[in-house]
């Protein structure tokens, strides 16, 4: 592959940035490499991060060139930029046709008490179990609790990896049935104010997990407060969770309403959690969807409903998962109905909706930003 002192030629996917640059390998690691800030006629062109370039060894005319992305710089004690290898993933290679990034489905509520986080658990199990490979991230920054419903020690979460005290590997933890989970309620709270540094190392880091995650599922906090929409807008989906209670469904109606305000055509998903009988989900998710539809203007696709059950309560009780507790009752059941409406094969038009890490985290970025101006 690659050697240090390797030398290098680059072409930036940027008008900004003409011409043939030159650049010397410095290290290289299991994803990407370090190379030398590039220059032209001697002078370092110091391209910014998610950048993409084309790459080639220097002395291997012959040899065809590879896409890259910048994924970190370093200033001190010399000028540096970390890229992707030819077999890591670039927001480029996942830009073409056939490339998809990892969905970003986020889980949310008009209020709090309706068993969001218990379902986003259960459903993120049930996904697994689709042989598709989930990461479930608490962004709760108000009660994150997903790690103790789990019976998950984390040591470390997002705030040690923006610190530069861990990296990815450290933080996530191996959850049941191969769900990974990332603590990040900490490491969240400040992300509006990350420096240059920070910013550089949270991207690499999510660039290096969309070559190890499928679906990325958020459990967000509830309401339409800002530290909870930022999230929502920022998703590919929103999973909105209700139950029949009419101030839940009201607050519903308003979550969505706000998104809808602040996000055109926003790809939002019903469900109806703790129903008791057929005639009420069905009164339920017609008020609500004719509702959407007559007021708002927006089409809200109904995912189905978890029925109020007994082993749920118990499962809560031990803190444990109840579609592995009781994994044939009437909620298992229903969560895995679910599950596999979110895993089936979607028309290439919704396909096309899907951003990938990381635009997931460069739109929550300037959401954030923008949320923290006076």
């Amino acid at each position: 592959m690659f050697s240090p002192g390797e030398t290098l030629k680059m072409v930036a996917n940027n008008p900004l940035y003409r011409g043939t640059m030159e650049s010397r390998v410095v290290a290289v690691n299991r994803t990407s490499m370090i190379v030398t800030m590039p220059s032209r006629d001697g002078k370092p062109v110091f391209l910014p991060v998610g950048t993409i370039v084309r790459v080639q060894r220097g002395d291997a005319a012959l040899e065809p060139p590879f896409q890259a992305e910048v994924l970190a710089r370093e200033f001190k004690p010399v000028a540096l930029l970390t890229i992707t290898l030819p077999q890591a993933i670039s927001r480029g290679g996942r830009s073409e046709p056939g490339g998809r990034g990892t969905r970003v489905i986020a889980v949310t509520s008009g209020k709090g008490g309706v068993g969001k986080t218990t379902l986003a658990i259960n459903l993120a199990i049930a996904l697994s179990r689709l042989q598709l490979r989930i990461c479930l991230i608490d962004v709760d920054l108000g009660t994150a609790n997903v790690d103790f419903l789990l019976r998950l020690n984390a040591s470390y979460n997002l705030s040690h990896l923006l610190k530069g005290e861990k990296e990815l590997k450290d933080i996530i933890v191996e959850g049941p049935e191969g769900l990974r989970i990332i603590p990040g309620a900490v490491g969240l709270a400040d992300l509006a104010n990350l420096s240059d540094w920070q910013y550089t190392r949270l991207i690499h880091a999510f660039n290096q997990l969309e070559q190890e995650c499928d679906l990325l599922i958020l459990d967000t906090g509830a309401g339409i407060a800002a530290n909870v929409t930022n999230f929502l807008v920022a998703a590919d989906t929103v999973l909105v969770v209700t139950t029949p209670d009419p101030h839940a469904i009201l607050d519903a109606y308003a979550l969505i309403k706000t998104l809808c305000s602040l996000k055109q055509n926003p790809n939002i998903k019903l469900i109806i959690n703790r129903v008791e009988s057929y005639e009420e989900e069905n009164q339920v998710k017609r008020n609500l969807l004719n509702s959407c539809r007559s007021f708002l203007q927006q089409p809200i696709e109904y995912l189905g409903w978890v029925t109020e059950s007994a082993h749920v309560t118990r499962s809560i009780r031990d803190i444990t998962p109840f579609v592995i507790s009781y994994p044939r009752s009437e909620a298992a059941l229903c969560v895995a109905a679910i599950a596999r409406k979110l895993a089936a094969v979607k028309p290439e038009a919704e396909r096309e909706k899907e951003k990938g890490l990381r635009r997931f985290i460069d739109d929550l970025f300037g959401l954030l930003k923008k949320s923290a101006l006076p």
